[in-house]
């Protein structure tokens, strides 16, 4: 009888350890998704509230309009002016990887639009690198997938990309967003053209299925 009992209450310690066992993993897996997921919300946190980024951002994703400078690029303007119209032409030189020097003096535009980007895309490779390391999962990041469609779209950028050191980290974000399963892999912009000269016939545009927002 007593032998039973001493059975019974190694099972019971058993069943406990299982079960005390089992929570402390589970409860060590639940911290090790929050902390992945922080540091995630952490780098998108940088993004946003980073004027540079955010003013980045919208030369992508606006075709005109008048965008506010962030403070650090405001040395760039003269007279004392905070605010630059957005043209898609002087964009797509800034960003010629033959681009001179001297043509940068054509128009404060110019180094204000290289500046910005080269800014985005190295938070960009950030993000590619803490993904490679595995410091986060593209499922906590989902929204990085927008930018990653909207660089691959942006032709005018790729040599940019290529001549200043990004290709492989952009490579990686679009093969991560764009070719695995994400809620972006099958988003798609409309091509950004710049504005025609006067007199200029419009040219056809290819048809294809989409499946994107509006930029």
């Amino acid at each position: 009888m007593p032998s039973d009992a001493a059975t019974a209450i190694a099972y019971v310690g058993a069943f406990v350890g299982l079960v005390g066992g089992g929570i402390s993993l589970f409860n060590t897996r639940k911290a090790v998704y929050w902390k992945r997921a922080e540091l995630a919300n952490s780098y998108l946190k940088d993004f946003n509230s980073n004027p540079e980024m955010v003013f980045a951002g919208r030369c992508l994703d606006w075709n005109g309009g008048k965008l506010i400078l962030p403070e650090n690029l405001l040395p760039y303007l003269p007279d004392g002016k905070k605010t630059i119209t957005h043209d898609r032409a002087v964009f797509a030189k800034a960003l010629d990887p033959f681009l001179q020097l001297v043509d940068m003096d054509d128009d404060p535009r110019i180094q204000i639009y290289r500046t910005s980007m080269d800014s985005f895309l190295t938070w960009m490779s950030l993000v590619a690198s803490a993904l490679e390391r595995k410091l986060f999962l593209v499922a906590d990041l989902q929204d990085m997938g927008y930018w990653v469609a909207k660089i691959q779209s942006e032709v005018l950028l790729h040599g940019f990309i290529v001549a200043y050191g990004y290709q492989e980290n952009i490579e990686k974000l679009i093969r991560l967003y764009r070719k695995k399963d994400s809620t972006y892999k099958t988003w798609v912009f409309p091509i950004n053209m710049p504005q025609r000269p006067p007199g200029q016939p419009k040219a056809k545009p290819k048809s294809k299925t989409t499946d994107s927002a509006p930029a």
